[in-house]
């Protein structure tokens, strides 16, 4: 089943229950109607505010009508002292929604025309959807849309959240549902992965002051933590014990692995410890959480050195754009905080700022993105092993397309000049800052194409796709070669019969039009990319690159993609 015609939603006194009265109303020619009865939990509910419809009571049940032409209608019911809104369908949205969960993306185009935004249009239809139907609805919006598509990448994770913490979005109330609706946006190619236990660990990073309420929350969608613990390595495990110990403290999460080491077959404490310390640099979360429960019945300090590792190297590789790895990052430091264990706890802090600026900014949340940026480089100049010049690149791609959002370009690009500069003085090593400025370049010279006449802007997207092609940044190649095929067709006049134009001479990095005394026009650097999952940002995107990251350790991300 996709379609509901009849949904619960839970309040404060029991629950509200819509039904969709079918009938001869829905087919009148020139006016159809939609009708709903809703029945209420309290004799003294009152009608509130009503938008798009009429309402009408009988005796104890509430009767809306929805007029064709009203969209998605608003019912704002007083139960007592609480209030509760509930959205009804009218006619042509009811068949236009119905038109593109079987596929039409016209109908996707229209219902997304008349929303404020892909993700709340989504939301607001949960409700009378299941977890198949909302699924296919963010599918339908994702494929009709590149900026609905970045929306509900950016958002994936706070779906599957809201919906089964919140009376907002399809109704989940088991783990087969939320299991069945994080699967199926997994299933989303245009809004990327998603994954089930991050999809949990990024509720109990949110919605949970305590590993009470964790513990709770999973027990009434019907979850067992013990066989939740089992599953992918431990990977939910970690996110528990870090709840713990930010939450109720390190001595809390260490009885919590005692008793979880109790009832389990582990290997011995001095195996599993030196095989952690042998491990590669993508294996040491999996192979430090196997010496969690070992270290259970060893002293404070060493269960806390070992949870502090484990905890920190799982959130450094899990690559997750949840709320798992800020999660894992602040239970490793509490972890590392018990002991003067500086080094974790550096590294914890600036990781989870970092984490926390990416995350934001592919919401295009750019002030809170540079915020994060620039705490996660307070947190470096507050240790001597810690470099500040990744978020300081990171701040500087950031700070320049947030101003190219508002039309400043010739402030966009100084961003990015003044940066080359901090980072040459900052002393990046070599490679890496070859690869900073390769990717500075690119983008200081396609903001510099924006304003350019049909000449430069050739020049400087042949320029920016140089720099791109040089660091392999995929998507960024991508962007530049669609809008090279633009900018060519438009030299051209359209006509696929003339020759391609001859590549022009590339500007000198310092050279290029002036900014001065141009009006503004359309930043299309805030355009999505068109065969990319991700932020909209043209900067720090995750898998531009297909190369893994150097064994190195934390502190030193040596890879644009991380996040």
């Amino acid at each position: 089943m996709t379609r509901r015609f009849r949904w619960t939603r839970p309040v404060a006194a029991g629950s509200v229950t819509v039904t969709r009265v079918a009938g001869d109303h829905e087919l009148a020619d020139g006016a159809p109607q939609r009708r709903y009865t809703v029945a209420v939990p309290s004799a003294d509910a009152a009608v509130a505010a009503a938008t798009g419809c009429e309402t009408e009571w009988d005796d104890d049940t509430l009767w809306v009508t929805v007029r064709d032409g009203a969209g998605l209608a608003r019912v704002r019911l007083r139960l007592g002292d609480a209030y509760t809104a509930l959205r009804f369908p009218g006619p042509s949205f009811d068949d236009r929604l119905t038109a593109a969960l079987d596929g039409d993306e016209a109908a996707a185009h229209d219902l997304l025309a008349a929303a404020d935004s892909a993700v709340s249009l989504a939301l607001a239809c949960g409700p009378f959807l299941d977890a198949e139907g909302f699924v296919a609805l963010v599918d339908a919006l994702a494929t009709a849309s590149e900026t609905a598509s970045d929306d509900l990448h950016a958002t994936r994770y706070d779906l599957a959240r809201i919906a089964a913490t919140t009376a907002v979005g399809p109704p989940v109330a088991t783990a087969d549902e939320f299991e069945a609706l994080a699967e199926g946006l997994d299933g989303v190619d245009a809004i990327g992965d998603v994954s089930v236990l991050d999809a949990l660990a990024d509720v109990v990073a949110v919605a949970h002051d305590t590993a009470g309420e964790t513990r709770r929350f999973l027990s009434d969608l019907g979850y067992e933590l013990p066989l939740l613990a089992e599953r992918d390595d431990g990977r939910f495990l970690a996110a528990y014990l870090a709840q713990v110990a930010r939450t109720a403290g390190v001595r809390d999460a260490k009885q919590a692995a005692a008793r979880r080491a109790a009832n389990t077959d582990h290997p011995a404490f001095e195996e599993a410890k030196a095989a952690a310390e042998r491990a590669d640099y993508w294996d040491r979360g999996a192979a430090w959480r196997d010496v969690v429960l070992p270290a259970a019945s060893e002293s404070f300090p060493t269960f806390a050195y070992v949870l502090a590792n484990a905890l920190y190297w799982t959130g450094e590789v899990g690559r997750s754009d949840s709320r798992a790895d800020e999660l894992l990052h602040e239970g490793a430091a509490a972890a590392a905080r018990t002991i003067d264990l500086d080094w974790v706890e550096g590294h914890a802090a600036f990781e989870r700022a970092r984490a926390a600026a990416h995350r934001h900014r592919s919401k295009r949340n750019h002030a809170l993105a540079l915020a994060q940026f620039e705490a996660a480089r307070e947190v470096a100049e507050s240790y001597s092993f810690l470099d500040p010049w990744e978020p300081t690149y990171s701040h500087a791609v950031v700070r320049s397309n947030a101003l190219s959002t508002t039309g400043d370009h010739e402030r966009a690009v100084a961003v990015l000049d003044d940066a080359l500069e901090e980072l040459r003085e900052l002393g990046v090593p070599d490679e890496r800052f070859a690869e900073m400025r390769a990717h500075l370049e690119g983008q200081r010279h396609e903001r510099r194409a924006i304003v350019a006449d049909d000449g430069d802007r050739l020049a400087h997207l042949e320029a920016a796709l140089d720099n791109y092609e040089s660091v392999g940044f995929e998507r960024s190649i991508e962007r530049i070669e669609a809008k090279l095929d633009d900018a060519e067709e438009a030299a051209t006049g359209g006509s696929e019969d003339r020759a391609r134009p001859q590549p022009v001479l590339r500007p000198d990095p310092e050279a290029g039009p002036s900014l001065e005394d141009i009006p503004d026009l359309h930043d299309s650097l805030t355009e999505t990319d068109p065969g990319a999952v991700g932020s909209a940002d043209p900067g720090v995107l995750p898998d531009e690159r297909g190369d893994a990251l150097d064994d190195r350790g934390p502190g030193r991300d040596t890879d644009p993609r991380y996040r």
